[in-house]
């Protein structure tokens, strides 16, 4: 069934975190936009043991707070105040706590379905936003008033026009695709498993990054006192992890995380994502632009993902804001915008990437060395601080929504 050609001055591909924070973020401006969303979201109850969670920086909860949202996140994350890095089977480690240097908390743990409702649910309340969901973005014609967009919706085929479309589709981005723009993309030969814990001892708001024969492994506090699980394997010992019943996975953590928190109680579902690196060679085309997974997909090695992708909306939202949300000269917007992104986007890829590779070296020097590292790290406060300074975010804000 062939539907009119609709408008809208913005159309947002992918209606997932990023996406969806981008449309919560212009709910104050003039602008008529469309979110297409692939899949339906469905809110389900959970098990605080198979709840996911996101790690914000606390440049993200400065951007929830200039969005308006913060007030009803806060309440819902867990604050991380501490520290703990450490290598398996090296003397090497660094305890750091923010509180001291007064930049506590060093960012929260958000519950994904939390998240999520929160930001839909204010999203489908804005005048100003439509949402399509499910909608597949099918092809585009670039046209004098910006882009044409044929998409899929069950038996239905819509037809969009868009004056901006923006690309927050995620890391296999049918957008950047359908734009022709060319990417890279580093397979890391890994696979993240990813569950939560309950351990004997209190969390006390501590994060915990120990680098494993196996791979990095983060322990994060969440609620009730349990603990979000990332850790990292190579792809084949991955699967042989995840074929292992719920005590000798337990078993096989324990001797990997040692006893920080006491004994791992309980652990919830276990899933596993393959791991790798997709970059963007460009940010964006006449009329159209790529925002977070769409842009840059890095390894989760630091929890830095969603907060890069959040910083884009926040950036991209100023510039409009900057020019009263007004769409003429557009081009010359998108390239300030891509260019306010390059070192903020060089320098999570450059620490994720080097992360991964500096700790996948199991040989005896490279161990050496990083248990110096960690050591220094430990013992000078200044490099504490530059490490918190550089890992918050913060100096890459642009100043928008300033009443």
């Amino acid at each position: 069934m062939q539907n009119d050609i609709k408008q809208y001055d913005v159309v947002i591909v992918g209606g997932g975190l990023v996406g969806t924070a981008l449309a919560a973020a212009l709910a104050k401006s003039p602008l008529s936009i469309l979110l297409l969303e692939q899949n339906t979201v469905a809110a389900v109850a959970a098990n605080i043991l198979d709840l996911r969670t996101t790690g914000l920086s606390r440049s993200s909860a400065t951007i929830f707070q200039q969005i308006g949202l913060w007030e009803k996140i806060e309440p819902l994350v867990t604050a991380i105040e501490k520290l703990d890095i450490s290598e398996q089977g090296g003397y090497g480690s660094a305890r750091i706590d923010a509180r001291e240097f007064e930049m506590s908390p060093v960012g929260y743990m958000a519950p994904n379905l939390d998240l999520i409702k929160i930001l839909s649910e204010y999203v489908q309340g804005l005048e100003n936003v439509s949402i399509q969901a499910p909608a597949s973005l099918v092809a585009l014609e670039k046209n004098t008033q910006g882009y044409l967009l044929q998409c899929s919706s069950g038996e239905n085929e819509l037809q969009v026009q868009a004056s901006l479309v923006v690309g927050a589709d995620g890391a296999r981005s049918k957008l950047r695709s359908l734009l022709a723009i060319d990417s890279s993309h580093k397979d890391y030969a890994q696979t993240a498993i990813i569950s939560n814990v309950r351990p004997e001892k209190l969390h006390n708001n501590c994060a915990y990054e120990r680098f494993t024969q196996h791979g990095p492994l983060a322990i994060l506090p969440i609620q009730d006192q349990h603990c979000a699980l990332i850790w990292t394997h190579a792809s084949e010992q991955a699967a042989a992890h995840m074929a292992l019943d719920d005590d000798a996975f337990l078993a096989a953590l324990q001797q990997a995380f040692g006893h920080r928190l006491g004994r791992l109680e309980a652990v919830g579902e276990r899933v596993s994502y393959p791991l790798s690196m997709t970059t963007a060679s460009a940010l964006y085309k006449p009329a159209a632009v790529l925002l977070g997974n769409a842009a840059q997909s890095v390894h989760p090695v630091a929890a830095q993902g969603f907060n890069l992708g959040l910083r884009d909306v926040q950036s991209l939202v100023g510039l409009l804001q900057q020019q009263d949300y007004k769409l003429d000269g557009l081009d010359q917007l998108l390239k300030v915008y891509a260019d306010s992104r390059v070192a903020d986007r060089e320098h999570v890829i450059k620490l994720t990437d080097g992360l991964t590779r500096m700790f996948a070296a199991q040989f005896p020097a490279a161990r050496a060395l990083r248990g110096v590292g960690l050591r220094v790290l430990g013992a000078l406060a200044p490099l504490q601080r530059v490490l918190l300074n550089r890992n918050s975010g913060m100096r890459y804000l642009n100043h928008w929504f300033d009443q």
